[in-house]
């Protein structure tokens, strides 16, 4: 139901959004897990003072899913180590593992936008125009995002 003002309640705005946010999410935590982290994200965002402000609601949703997957694969880091020490194996995992924490690391030190930047681009293979629509931008912010992205994992990852 359209509340008279126009805008759509929480449950059409997550209706509406859910699908394509569950599908950034799944880049970003994996099949397994993205249902979760969309609901949780949209549970923080429409529990958020700031909500009923907000004017695009799906930027919002989409900064906020990839608020809510980076904490997930903190948790998901720090139960596995955690169950390593308990395990006896202080070693670390194989090298490819850890070359993909320390990506994952670097990819953890950007800023919010530029890790979105990068996931709707390389992941999701969007064009700047659609990824500044969905994260209510300009395309010249998402090309400054990338750049400044590849700058900074450049100098993270060398």
């Amino acid at each position: 139901m359209i509340i008279a003002t126009g805008v759509m309640n929480d449950e059409e705005v997550y209706r509406s959004y859910s699908t394509e946010l569950t599908r950034y999410a799944t880049g970003l935590v994996g099949p397994f897990d993205a249902p979760d982290v969309v609901t949780d994200a949209c549970l923080k965002a429409f529990e958020s003072r700031n909500w009923p402000e907000v004017v695009d609601r799906r930027a919002y949703l989409y900064r906020t899913v990839l608020s809510v997957a980076n904490d997930h694969h903190r948790r998901t880091l720090s139960r596995r180590l955690r169950e390593m020490r308990v395990a006896g194996r202080e070693q670390m995992p194989d090298p490819a593992a850890a070359i993909d924490i320390e990506v994952l690391d670097a990819v953890v030190r950007l800023s919010v936008q530029q890790r979105a930047a990068v996931f709707l681009t390389y992941w999701e293979d969007l064009s700047p125009d659609v990824v500044a629509e969905r994260m209510g931008v300009s395309p010249g912010t998402v090309k400054r995002h990338l750049a400044r992205a590849r700058k900074r994992l450049g100098e993270l990852l060398s």
